[in-house]
């Protein structure tokens, strides 16, 4: 019996990397490929649900925590901090598994140094928009987000320093810039969204593969434990880091609560339709939600979807992609500058439209399912396609390539 070629994937411990991307590794085990993906505990079921070997991360998941993308020079230093500590570790068994190839998630490092070390081929996967150099469409389309904030973590800048001296003495890597460590360019670039949802997308190279959103096809075990209404469904989710966004929460109660107490809902104008409302939200304690609230902790979002006339969201890449696939227009609430620039592609798109005064969330609403009557049907389509198996013809072509061909410093 032929011996499967394996593959090592180093992901990133999160909800929206491993959901964007367990579709395609999946198409890749299907394929008779071993896929050996690194994480942390908490995804260990979900990763061999989908026929993946899981490994561990050599430190918790307390302790690797990258889901908080709003702090990018802390975000920056914890992604050098993490290399430094893992390599030996990774690298060691990487050495024995002598694998046909490497795939990382866009700022897993690690992955990055171990497939320069070993001479293989390694492919970058991209669960958030990508920046291909500076000063390029993506850059000042992330600088909107993330500029206004930038230097309130500037304490980090010391830090960063000393950490990518150690890593250029112990290791030998240079050239450590932000744009490189957290947009890793790897032999082949593989895009969890399509090309028209990239901001300057048309200037993108052959190397950059844009699959499509692969986060709706997914496999969801879970199932709710409530009935959907088949009509006026609004379905609010806000992500599991940023669940707490008070002010929201409270005109969300003010403006769309029914109570069934006669004249607690008088303030409101006479032709206004009434919602049932299913909301996650993490703490419910001390909260008061009207009757015709539906509050859980976590919901089959995709069941929702479904029957859903509006989302109003952060503006995660799969929460929005998947809305996008069941015809559901979007009202962002942006948290944070990853979610910023996916709110202005949807509006630039004609998908949806970011909330900037939620006291207007009413006529907000209105003009965001308005829009499910105007926008272009053959571009929804084009957006939300998935294209898996080119990017899997494509892998499976390059790692036909001698090893050799690439580099001379295979090292097992």
């Amino acid at each position: 019996m032929m011996k499967r070629k394996t593959i090592l994937w180093y992901g990133i411990p999160a909800y929206g990397h491993v959901n964007s991307n367990l579709y395609f590794a999946n198409l890749l085990v299907k394929e008779k490929i071993r896929v050996v993906y690194y994480s942390t505990e908490m995804f260990r079921s979900v990763i061999e649900r989908n026929g993946c070997e899981y490994r561990s991360y050599p430190i918790s998941q307390k302790e690797m925590d990258l889901s908080d993308g709003q702090k990018i020079l802390k975000l920056y230093r914890l992604v050098l901090e993490y290399t430094e500590k893992m390599l030996p570790f990774l690298l060691g068994e990487a050495q024995k598994e002598r694998p046909w190839g490497i795939i990382l998630e866009s700022f897993a490092l690690w992955g990055w140094e171990i497939g320069n070390r070993l001479g293989i081929l390694s492919f970058s996967f991209y669960s958030i928009a990508a920046v291909d150099r500076v000063w390029g469409a993506g850059f000042f389309a992330y600088a909107k987000g993330f500029l206004p904030g930038f230097f309130r973590y500037a304490g980090e800048i010391p830090v960063i320093w000393k950490l990518r001296r150690r890593l250029w003495k112990q290791w030998g890597m240079s050239r450590l810039g932000m744009r490189k460590v957290l947009m890793i360019q790897c032999d082949w670039n593989l895009m969890g969204f399509s090309r028209l949802f990239q901001p300057g997308g048309e200037k993108f190279g052959e190397k950059y593969l844009f699959l499509g959103p692969m986060a709706t096809h997914r496999k969801i075990m879970e199932k709710n434990d409530f009935v959907c209404p088949k009509e006026n469904l609004i379905y609010v989710s806000l992500g599991t880091i940023f669940n707490g966004d008070e002010r929201l929460l409270g005109e969300l109660i003010r403006q769309l609560g029914r109570s069934g107490e006669k004249g607690r809902d008088s303030k409101k104008d006479k032709g206004d339709k009434e919602y049932v409302v299913v909301l996650v939200w993490q703490d419910r304690e001390g909260i008061w939600f009207p009757e015709n609230f539906i509050v859980r902790e976590f919901v089959n979002q995709k069941e929702v979807l479904q029957r859903a006339d509006l989302f109003i969201t952060a503006g995660g890449m799969n929460s929005i992609h998947e809305a996008l696939y069941y015809r559901v227009p979007c009202l962002i609430c942006p948290q944070q500058g990853e979610q910023l620039l996916n709110g202005r592609q949807f509006e630039k798109l004609g998908f949806g439209r970011i909330l900037r005064n939620p006291c207007h969330l009413r006529q907000e609403m209105k003009r965001t399912m308005e829009l499910k009557d105007k926008w272009d049907e053959e571009r929804r389509k084009r957006v939300v396609a998935v294209h898996g198996k080119e990017g899997i013809k494509r892998i499976k072509q390059s790692l036909k390539i001698p090893m050799s061909v690439k580099s001379n410093k295979q090292n097992f």
